[in-house]
């Protein structure tokens, strides 16, 4: 299943843009069949690690390819 708002149908990871005031940047995953996951807000690296490989294990979190940042790749809020 597939929706065509995802940025990038090729990228299964998709991250939203840093928005001034907030702690958190929501997360996107689009699992291995196809399922999106419902935005998840993730403070730092940590918890975007642990959400992309609990619902697409295997993602290489550093391959442009895989990851889709809107914005500012690999920055979190401080």
């Amino acid at each position: 299943m597939q929706t065509p708002s995802w940025p990038n149908q090729d990228c299964p990871v998709h991250v939203a843009a840093l928005t001034p005031g907030e702690g958190e940047r929501a997360v996107r995953v689009m699992r291995e069949d196809g399922t999106l996951t419902p935005p998840t807000r993730c403070r730092d690296a940590h918890e975007f690690r642990r959400l992309v490989h609990h619902e697409r294990p295997g993602v290489d979190l550093h391959d442009p390819a895989q990851i889709f940042w809107e914005d500012h790749p690999g920055e979190w809020p401080r």
